[in-house]
């Protein structure tokens, strides 16, 4: 044993000097071909299969920039004043760790602060080609592959500025003064080929570019929430007008969905910098120096007796980097911006792609913490202080998504939008006054859906009191117990979509949002957490007296409590519980069954306050995640001029 040891430690530092570089360079490489392939499905990727993706995409991402970092690091300290052809081979792969240092095109940051770090990614900059730099200089004049591998250095020192000029213009604190590339100037205009058309059908043939250049035409708006001043109310009509004008309620969902598209595009890849004149110019200066690097280095290799796994490994950066600059170029041929600036292809398939997951992630209280509040597993995890991962894995793992109708589910929420801008127009008393501030708007939309129900007196006693937070668990609650009671019917009217189930899908998808994602309504749920924990505690009491062993009998026993029982113990002022049973004995009263559609535009009330108060940079960051519903509500609420970002006094 005692001889054994000293042959492993002896074995193993033959194999770290032998492969130790090569092994960094393959993982390197390897993740910028992970990165950009698979960074781009964060747009589209969402739920359980979406977060374990932006797990690995996240951990790859911080991986890339350690490796390369690590393995110049390796190669310097691998030098030695006597030159060999290994050495030189070595050498000759430094800059290739720029151009990874550099990242590919698809994916500069993965949060926005990483942009906000701008200054200290200068400073890696500088520090890595100084770097580089002194290994090259040291190998000189014996290195007789300097040609090539300063070709490579130039190739890598545009690519590395290119991304840090992409998180300097990404940054919020430079975000509004170059957001787009100066040629195109503030706006893209439409084409006039386009301006000229009807209701016929060569517009019917180039709707969809028609609705591209309009995203376009009018991002600066998405600009001016991000980072501008507040609307003025002139601007807040003319932009209310022109969205009311355009027509159906896809079309407006597609209009976001490209705006939300070119929102990621400018924070999160290299598009501000790459998309201009400039941007092509250096791109092609690059692949050129990686090019004519690879010819020079295929006619000098005859010169070496290099080893053949060294010799595939440089003709693999090479071309790797060749393929990923073309693949680069491919992507950004692709994106909305280029299309929009330089093509007008009427070929519609151009512009047919996917640019958000269109689900809508689901929770439920009762399936998912009612029935465990007191388990073994959770008194083991308190004893060990991992209670918080222990409830963030029982999350993940009661997470559920469901597919968004466009078709109909949308139109419901436009529609709904609509009638609530014209009921605040109708509140607006002054007549210069166009608009509204938040308190306003949750009283009059409040208002304005409770009045709608048969014995809407009934339900106001019930919910006036309630703050956000309150009324939302309120409302899931009830929702729940009404969608699983006798009454399974839906009163819709029109028939156009099941409101039970619509009504089922924001109530769970609203709970998800103030457990899961806590930073996007974090501006209305203030005594979210005291709330949410008095009522889980107050239900769990009630079910564990009655040994309910299921979801069915734990939801009768819930709509079953009387007011007069409340347990003295509880926090009244912070459980909803009795609210909720209450509430959905009265919704089950209504004369004509469960009001589910009426029940619907409630939670279409309580989702557009949560989209209005929610902080710019918080939506800003949802493109990036797969996009949310109610990120789409916020852009449509405040095109429709109806938000804080058009208040002038707010």
């Amino acid at each position: 044993m005692t001889m054994l040891f000293p042959t492993v430690i002896e074995t193993a530092t033959k194999v770290w000097a032998s492969w130790s570089i090569r092994g960094f360079i393959i993982v390197s490489l390897s993740v910028q071909v992970f990165l950009i392939l698979f960074a781009p499905c964060r747009k589209w990727r969402s739920g359980k299969r979406g977060k374990c993706l932006d797990m690995l995409i996240w951990s790859v991402y911080l991986l890339a920039d350690w490796v390369a970092g690590f393995t110049i690091g390796l190669i310097l300290s691998k030098q030695t004043k006597t030159q060999t052809e290994s050495s030189d081979i070595y050498i000759f792969w430094a800059p290739f760790l720029l151009l990874h240092l550099g990242g590919p095109d698809a994916i500069t940051s993965f949060a926005l602060e990483d942009n906000e770090f701008w200054v200290r990614h200068l400073l890696g900059l500088g520090f890595q080609v100084g770097s580089t730099t002194y290994v090259i200089a040291k190998s000189l004049p014996e290195n007789q592959l300097w040609l090539p591998t300063i070709l490579v250095s130039m190739a890598g020192i545009i690519k590395y500025a290119e991304r840090n000029r992409a998180f300097y213009l990404a940054s919020f604190d430079h975000l509004g003064d170059n957001w787009l590339p100066s040629e195109w100037g503030d706006e893209i205009p439409v084409p006039a080929e386009f301006q000229k058309m009807d209701s016929s059908e060569n517009f019917e043939q180039s709707q969809k570019q028609m609705l591209l250049w309009t995203a376009v035409h009018h991002f600066g708006t998405i600009k001016m929430m991000l980072v501008g001043p507040l609307l003025s109310p002139d601007q807040c009509f003319e932009i209310r007008e022109t969205f009311l004008q355009a027509g159906k309620s896809s079309e407006m969902l597609q209009i976001m969905e490209i705006e939300l598209s070119l929102l990621y595009e400018v924070l999160y890849t290299k598009l501000p910098v790459v998309g201009c004149t400039t941007g092509y110019f250096f791109r092609f200066v690059s692949m050129s120096c990686i090019l004519a690097a690879l010819l020079l280095f295929s006619l000098l290799k005859k010169y070496y007796k290099l080893e053949k796994v060294d010799m595939c490994l440089t003709y693999g950066l090479l071309i790797g980097a060749f393929v990923l600059d073309i693949i680069s170029i491919v992507l950004l041929i692709s994106s909305d911006w280029i299309l929009a600036a330089h093509f007008r292809s009427r070929n519609s398939r151009f512009f047919k792609k996917r640019r958000w997951s269109r689900v809508v992630s689901q929770l439920n209280f009762i399936t998912c913490y009612v029935k465990d509040y007191r388990s073994l597993l959770k008194e083991v995890a308190d004893f060990f202080c991992i209670r918080g991962l222990v409830e963030a894995i029982k999350e993940i793992r009661c997470l559920s998504s469901k597919d968004f109708k466009e078709e109909q589910e949308w139109h419901f929420i436009f529609e709904e939008v609509k009638e609530l801008n014209e009921f605040l127009n109708s509140k607006m008393t002054a007549p210069s006054q166009t608009v509204l501030d938040t308190k306003q708007v949750w009283l009059y939309s409040r208002e304005r859906v409770l009045q709608g129900f048969t014995n809407s007196n009934e339900l106001i006693k019930i919910v006036e009191e309630l703050d956000y937070t309150k009324s939302v668990l309120t409302w899931h609650i009830a929702t729940e117990l009404c969608f699983h009671g006798v009454d399974q019917t839906s009163t819709s009217g029109n028939g156009s979509i099941s409101h039970r189930k619509f009504c089922k899908l924001l109530s769970d998808y609203m709970f998800y949002l103030l457990v899961m994602q806590p930073a996007i309504v974090a501006a209305v749920s203030v005594s979210w957490k005291k709330v949410f924990e008095e009522t889980l505690a107050e239900a769990a009491l009630y079910v564990r007296r009655s040994s309910i062993s299921n979801d069915e009998d734990a939801r009768k026993k819930i709509l079953q409590l009387i007011p007069n029982l409340r347990n003295p113990e509880r926090d009244i002022n912070r459980s909803v519980l009795f609210a909720a049973s209450e509430l959905a004995k009265q919704l089950m009263k209504q004369p004509n069954g469960i009001p589910w559609e009426q029940m619907s535009k409630v939670w279409v009330h309580l989702m557009c306050f949560a989209a209005m108060n929610c902080r710019p940079h918080v939506h800003a960051q949802q493109p990036s995640k797969g996009g949310e519903l109610l990120t789409f509500v916020w852009l449509l609420m405040n095109h429709l001029g109806i938000g804080t970002h058009f208040s002038s006094h707010y």
